[in-house]
């Protein structure tokens, strides 16, 4: 073959490589599909699917006590939420059960939450510096000059216990969007406690163990109630009781408590038992007696530890 030959059939190959890419490129006619429509992808939003479920303790007020004790929750988190600002919004919402008592100032709501190195940021609107819908408007004397900052740090408390416990932070760092027109947002003043002017800057909340009716402080408010002869608050932590005035001659009938040491207690396997011990200095007769290691038994009424009425007046009337 000459040298032209194979030049011609050089460009001969070129010629057919160009015609094949070009029918692979734009099929003819008679293979196309007609009569399909184009079709796009499917995008969901996260607010169209179904909501998550999580089962939380929620912590408030028990009564008009300084305590607060946990109800036991289902919290609805919708996908396009957190877990942290759904539970947020369950306390504001307040209790179902009828011993526990809301805490958030009225028209209260969460913007948003955030977290940074274990402290959870909570935006809530300017509505959380005002008043509690049966609170006057002057909170500086009389009753209200304790209940109103009691009210406002138990709300604080509560915050910091329930979101430690569902394990979404170490603490809780309340700020506050006082001018949504600027999205401006301040840590909380200490003047919130007191509805005051005072511009000092609250910490962070963290838990405290020593405002929880956890089974050690609830022994602790019972056998503190006794020895004041606080009946009243006695009959509080008293399941399964009769009528106030026959517990109150029981009551009356009784020991008469001086003082007392207290375990730190145990719980059962199941959580709807504890067990602790007391050693109390007891006066009945005319005489003093001290009984030790006494077993003070709790159980668990709608998520709150009490004391069945039966057992109590057993200890009240012990022996040593």
């Amino acid at each position: 073959m000459t040298r032209n030959h194979k030049k011609a059939v050089l460009w001969l190959l070129i010629l057919a490589a160009i015609c094949l890419s070009g029918c692979a490129i734009s099929p003819p006619d008679s293979l196309k599909r007609t009569g399909v429509e184009s079709r796009s992808l499917i995008s969901a939003s996260t607010a169209d699917l179904a909501p998550d479920e999580r089962a939380v303790a929620l912590y408030f007020r028990y009564l008009d006590s300084s305590f607060l004790a946990p109800e036991a929750r289902v919290v609805v988190v919708q996908r396009n939420e957190s877990l942290e600002k759904a539970i947020v919004q369950a306390l504001i919402a307040g209790p179902l059960n009828t011993e526990l008592s809301p805490l958030f100032p009225t028209g209260s709501e969460v913007v948003s939450t955030s977290t940074q190195d274990g402290t959870l940021f909570v935006t809530l609107n300017d509505a959380f510096l005002g008043r509690y819908a049966d609170e006057p408007g002057d909170i500086s004397t009389g009753h209200w000059k304790t209940e109103g900052p009691e009210r406002r740090r138990l709300c604080l408390d509560a915050m910091a216990a329930t979101l430690t416990e569902a394990g979404l932070c170490d603490r809780v760092q309340v700020l506050v969007l006082q001018d949504s027109g600027r999205q401006i947002s301040m840590r909380l003043p200490s003047g919130f406690l007191t509805r005051s002017t005072d511009t000092d800057l609250l910490p962070p909340a963290v838990r405290d163990e020593n405002v929880l009716l956890t089974p050690h402080n609830t022994a602790e408010c019972i056998l503190n109630a006794w020895l004041q002869q606080d009946w009243d608050t006695l009959t509080l932590f008293s399941a399964h009781s009769p009528g106030e005035q026959s517990m109150f001659e029981a009551f009356e009938a009784a020991g008469v408590l001086l003082g007392f040491d207290l375990s730190c207690g145990s719980v059962s396997y199941d959580g709807q038992n504890a067990v602790l011990t007391a050693s109390m200095t007891l006066r009945g007769d005319a005489r003093e007696s001290i009984v030790s290691s006494y077993p003070l038994r709790l159980i668990r009424e709608e998520g709150l530890w009490k004391m069945d009425y039966q057992a109590l007046l057993a200890m009240m009337n012990a022996k040593e």
